[in-house]
């Protein structure tokens, strides 16, 4: 950025005119550039300003055109400057605008307008924004205002930022009404799974939790139909939501409704991201084969089979993604498993926790990866467990290994810890 910004006026200029005030007189807007601009396009600033080409402006335009582009809520900060034209003929400006980088999701809860004509008016309050809007700039009072406006006076509305919903922050527009909170959860309708295993996963992330329908359902999707998933009920759906005063504690019960859908095969299971020569022994770790049940634990299982192949020939950063194309008509389910092996790793440095100084040396003898060899993830375990079936110490009690990974260098630092087993304790 300039050092212009926020400043009105630099220039300070006599136009040719004789005895016209800079600024003050009005002459023809010949030029207007804008600057600093990121993400809204240069026509929309330029249609917000109120400004167009060949009209009269003075310096009270110009101001107001930066007052008007920071009531959209869309700048933290607009900045101009103006001048003489070449030909002295008119004023050329610029503005420099800063723009907001934090914008929002948002959603309505509990309006007695359609979402859709809600979303038309926020529109209008600011023409920049349409999924995200800004929260900064009293602009979020305006939102509140216009929403107002348009579902009366009979309800207050509200605006506050949520994350209920996992890995999201919204802007929730509501009434201003506390929300009740879930005290249980039932199910009816499931067939395939009993009710047990769905009430304990959804009531361990919904219970306790203000009672909102979109959060419910997105609970519902993290919690419980990995469960249906593997269980080869990939159609899962929860076709209703009901809530009920609960009988026994202060809140609500939720009353969800199960769909479990068809069960679906394994179609299809590729791999992907793999050398010709790996991809049989690959294929054999991933032990996934077509018409099996489509569990998606197992499918998860069968790619971290093979990642832990290629960890232990040192693609220590090796990762691995499922995706899924579903064939309703012949309930199946064809499964792409895209590796990315990523950069071998080397050993780097070997530290060894809890012995003497007499045995430590014999450890470290014993250790085979070498600074600089290719690092094999399964190794610090193995050595660990052939230690113990060789009886060095008497009094052996627990043994770990930590690997630590740098990203930079491509190395990986082992510590092995040995833990001496308490007195009382009959060596093994």
């Amino acid at each position: 950025m300039s050092g212009t910004l926020g400043i009105h006026n630099v220039c300070a200029l006599a136009m040719v005119a004789a005895g016209a005030v800079f600024g003050q007189s009005a002459f023809p807007l010949e030029s207007l550039r804008i600057t600093g601009n990121q993400r809204i396009p240069v026509k929309q600033i330029i249609a917000a300003s109120g400004l167009k080409i060949h009209a009269k402006v003075t310096k009270a335009d110009f101001d107001d055109a930066r007052a008007r582009l920071m009531a959209t809520g869309a700048f933290e900060n607009v900045g101009y400057i103006f001048k003489p034209s070449a030909g002295n003929a008119g004023y050329d400006a610029t503005f420099e605008v800063v723009e907001i980088d934090q914008l929002y999701a948002y959603r309505f809860e509990d309006l007695p307008v359609p979402a859709d004509q809600l979303r038309e008016t926020l529109r209008k309050v600011s023409p920049f924004f349409s999924d995200q809007i800004p929260v900064g700039n009293q602009i979020l009072d305006k939102y509140v205002a216009a929403i107002q406006a348009q579902v009366g006076s009979k309800i207050k509305v509200t605006a506050q930022l949520n994350s209920d919903l996992p890995g999201k922050t919204m802007v929730v527009f509501r009434p201003n009404t506390p929300l009740d909170r879930v005290a249980e959860v039932k199910f009816v309708g499931n067939h395939v799974l009993p009710s047990a295993p769905l009430v304990e996963a959804f009531a361990g992330v919904a219970a306790g939790v203000a009672y909102r329908e979109p959060v419910m359902r997105a609970l519902l999707d993290s919690s419980v139909r990995p469960l249906y998933d593997a269980r080869g009920r990939l159609r899962v759906s929860f076709p209703k939501i009901e809530t009920r005063p609960s009988l026994f504690t202060e809140g609500v019960t939720v009353i969800v409704t199960v769909d479990e859908g068809p069960s679906y095969s394994l179609g299809d299971v590729q791999l992907t991201g793999i050398a010709a020569a790996d991809l049989a022994e690959m294929q054999k770790a991933a032990d996934l084969k077509a018409k099996d049940l489509a569990d998606f634990d197992q499918v998860k299982a069968g790619m971290n089979r093979v990642l832990a192949k290629y960890r232990d020939r040192g693609f220590m950063s090796a990762a691995g993604k499922i995706s899924r194309q579903v064939d309703d008509q012949n309930r199946t389910v064809n499964v792409t498993i895209a590796i990315e092996k990523g950069a071998i790793f080397t050993m780097g440095k070997l530290e060894i926790l809890g012995l003497d100084s007499s045995s430590a040396p014999v450890i470290r003898k014993m250790w085979a990866l070498k600074p600089g060899a290719t690092f094999h993830a399964a190794y610090p375990d193995e050595f660990l467990d052939d230690i113990r079936k060789k009886q060095l110490f008497d009094n052996l009690g627990q043994t770990r290994s930590e690997t630590s990974v740098d990203e930079k260098s491509h190395t990986a630092d082992v510590k092995l810890y040995f833990i001496p087993a308490p007195s009382d304790t009959p060596r093994k």
